[in-house]
């Protein structure tokens, strides 16, 4: 689990603290908190000994707890019951989530020139996930002022990134962890493709063939790409050109960036070094893209 506590000075969020730590074992099963009550337990005494008592909390879910779709609807508007219609439309709808008992959001998007039918963002999270974590802050005693998915803090972190992208250009977002990558390409800033790739940082080739295989077959449904961005996040982003410089000398037509928050001046780091408690780690910041897009938020309110 990572902790960010912010503050805000400026135009940009400003680190206070930040820490990882990790979560007791058998606390949670694929983002599910089975044993609620000692979760609470961990999470209000972190709190306690870090001096954060009674902090109001905003939180990403989990990776992997929620799933989203790229829907294109019928007819000329937006279906006033999308969850209706996704039923309908079943195992085509693409969820593997059973709709009926999911928490949906839709968020809608704006229409392409000349599209036939409107689209929307749709994600779907297990409502026992949901419930399960409301709980636990609750039984931390800890104000919760909001849950978010990690898909759409993500979106929002990368925007200063994807509103100069040009409409041939398709970036490729990365995200790097010690075993494996998961990309997700996004097409005029839309999630258009997402998959695990094979390999990892230490099999750099089979990265990168599963890498250009994804790109290139997205290339074949969308003839009008003309350049692709390649996006580096995560925690083995932190490697910097130990990973930048094969990735470049692999793929010499793409634009390699490292979207690392602190230097690219979206997030301020703190203005002291911050001691590292002795269970805890201090992330680098490449792995905040997710924290940055909540606090982002946090910062408008």
């Amino acid at each position: 689990m990572t902790l960010l506590v912010m503050k805000q000075q400026g135009p940009i969020p400003t680190v206070k603290w930040l820490e990882k730590v990790p979560l007791p074992a058998g606390t949670l099963d694929q983002g599910l908190p089975v044993r609620a009550e000692a979760l609470a337990d961990f999470i209000g005494d972190l709190l306690v000994e870090r001096g954060f008592a009674g902090a109001r909390v905003t939180a990403v879910l989990p990776d992997g707890a929620t799933e989203w779709h790229l829907v294109q609807w019928p007819g000329a508007d937006w279906p006033e019951d999308p969850r209706r219609l996704l039923i309908q439309r079943g195992r085509e709808a693409g969820f593997r989530l059973p709709i009926q008992s999911a928490d949906l959001r839709e968020i809608r998007l704006e229409p392409e020139p000349g599209a036939a039918s409107p689209a929307s963002l749709v994600l779907a999270v297990r409502k026992a996930l949901l419930l399960g974590w409301i709980e636990t802050f609750a039984t931390a005693g800890l104000p919760l002022d909001g849950l978010e998915a990690g898909q759409i803090c993500l979106l929002r972190a990368l925007e200063p990134l994807l509103a100069g992208t040009p409409d041939g250009q398709v970036v490729a977002v990365l995200d790097l962890s010690k075993d494996s990558g998961r990309l997700l390409l996004l097409q005029r800033g839309i999630p258009v493709y997402e998959r695990r790739l094979a390999g990892s940082v230490a099999g750099i080739g089979a990265l990168v063939d599963d890498l250009r295989r994804c790109v290139d077959f997205w290339r074949q449904q969308e003839r009008g790409v003309t350049s692709v961005r390649l996006v580096l996040h995560g925690s083995q982003a932190a490697l910097g050109e130990a990973v930048v410089a094969p990735l470049r000398q692999r793929l010499p037509a793409w634009e390699v960036v490292v979207a690392d928050p602190i230097a690219l001046g979206w997030l301020a780091g703190p203005a002291e070094p911050q001691p590292v408690q002795e269970e805890g780690t201090l992330p680098a910041s490449v792995e905040l893209l997710r924290l940055l897009g909540l606090a982002l938020v946090e910062a408008q309110r």
